[in-house]
């Protein structure tokens, strides 16, 4: 896996959406991505709404090509964006209720479910996670 951070972000933010199953592009967006040695996404992480204290968090992952320290990698590369450059004082993981593998993940790096908006898709529930820069700043993994 290589980081590329925000190099073809236009091509990621699509790749992530698809991935994801999300039909319309936000207006505004930043996207981080890593690859694989054939310069094929493995992991994107597309940051939303971005205001004073909040950005929101979609992340989508090739499970058959992304290793667990590739994704505390990238975890590292977007959070010291999101804490340490931007100072965002949460993050926010939108994530659909049967995507079982991403709340794991999120769940594995310290994010907390803070609620479930029920039908908030056709066919699912989106589930609300939270994870501020506290947390962050005292993981045992944080390297700032």
């Amino acid at each position: 896996m290589r980081f590329i951070g925000f190099e073809r972000e236009e091509e990621a933010e699509a790749w992530a959406r698809e991935k994801l199953e999300i039909e319309n592009a936000p207006e505004f967006f930043r996207a981080m991505s890593a690859v694989d040695k054939n310069d094929e996404f493995v992991c994107v992480v597309v940051m939303t709404n971005f205001t004073a204290r909040n950005i929101d968090l979609s992340i989508a992952i090739d499970g058959k090509k992304m290793t667990p320290k590739g994704t505390v990698e990238m975890f590292n590369e977007v959070f010291g964006f999101v804490f340490d450059k931007v100072h965002a004082a949460r993050v926010t993981g939108l994530l659909r209720g049967k995507n079982t593998q991403s709340k794991k993940i999120n769940e594995h790096f310290g994010f907390k479910l803070e609620g479930v908006m029920r039908k908030a898709f056709a066919d699912d529930d989106l589930h609300v996670y939270g994870f501020l820069a506290e947390d962050y700043h005292s993981h045992v993994w944080y390297r700032g």
